[in-house]
């Protein structure tokens, strides 16, 4: 039995089918803890984006790699970056928990809020 070559688009289109689905959450942060200082209304998000086994935090400022773990109750997602080290939780309802640690201080801002999946 004689195999033929697949294309380069036949290659992709079955690469991106195995991969499965993209799947996103978006983050919306209301309330802002900067280090010390105590808090304050804010108005931050950004998505959880899950595509072929990789997740990220995708930002207006910048796209994190993401470890992920918990359990159907709540998830964590750690990032580490060359600036910050990064910790978001959430439970199952969606009430969220995101703090950034940066290193060059050191300086900790925590957010409250919710994520839910897009669509």
């Amino acid at each position: 039995m004689r195999m033929r070559n697949l294309s380069i688009f036949e290659a992709v289109m079955i690469g991106a089918v195995l991969a499965g689905p993209a799947v996103a959450q978006t983050c919306s942060f209301t309330t802002e803890c900067f280090d010390g200082d105590g808090c304050s209304e804010t108005s931050f998000s950004f998505e959880i984006e899950t595509e072929g086994g990789a997740t990220r935090l995708v930002s207006d400022a910048e796209t994190i790699p993401l470890s992920q773990g918990g359990s159907d109750e709540t998830r964590v997602y750690v990032g580490v970056t060359e600036s910050a080290f990064h910790l978001l939780t959430h439970s199952a309802e969606g009430e969220a928990r995101y703090s950034t640690h940066i290193y060059d201080g050191p300086l900790m801002l925590n957010y409250l809020g919710r994520c839910e999946v897009a669509g």
